[in-house]
């Protein structure tokens, strides 16, 4: 009786009794049926995931493209402001001027973003003697000109409740363009 005892398994050691299909080659005869399953269930996503990656990363930007350079072209070039045929500089982006010729911008650490070419009238206004004087441009034209572009300034806000502002780019292009015979080599 006890060798009988010694020779019966436990049903956990008999490899036989399993009825997984995993014990045996049962599982390579489900295989090919797993994987058609598989690819069947994820051939809808890919396309999916395809047609939306298309969508987001080609149609829609190139929509907004489109869209851009037909109602807003010079916005959506970069605001770029030409001389003489020129890009010369971007109406949005501040220039770092130093020739006592022209309106200085604000200096970079006043500025929100440190880059914007716009200053407060009263600034501009100030600096009108030191132009007068190193280009003997009239006091009152140039005055004329900062208020000329003041306007301008306040017409593109349409009514919104905007500080008033100079673009210090856009005027000193217009001096330059107005007056070429005192600004040499400015535009070429």
């Amino acid at each position: 009786m006890a060798s009988a005892a010694r020779s019966s398994r436990s049903s956990r050691s008999r490899r036989s009794t399993c009825s997984w299909p995993w014990s045996s080659g049962e599982m390579m005869k489900f295989l090919p049926s797993v994987l058609r399953s598989i690819r069947e269930n994820a051939q809808p996503a890919l396309r999916t995931f395809a047609a939306i990656a298309v969508l987001v990363m080609l149609a829609y930007p190139l929509a907004l493209l489109g869209i851009g350079q037909l109602a807003f072209p010079g916005q959506s070039n970069g605001s770029v402001m030409m001389c003489n045929g020129k890009a010369v500089g971007s109406t949005l982006i501040g220039q770092n001027v130093t020739s006592p010729m022209l309106f200085h911008p604000r200096p970079s650490n006043e500025s929100a973003s440190g880059v914007d070419p716009h200053i407060r009238p009263e600034a501009a206004y100030a600096q009108i003697p030191r132009i007068n004087s190193t280009t003997d441009i009239d006091a009152r034209f140039i005055r004329l000109l900062v208020e000329k572009n003041l306007d301008a300034n306040r017409a593109s806000n349409a009514g919104v409740l905007a500080p008033d502002y100079v673009n210090v780019n856009e005027l000193n292009l217009d001096l330059i363009q107005r007056f070429p015979e005192k600004y040499p080599g400015f535009c070429a």
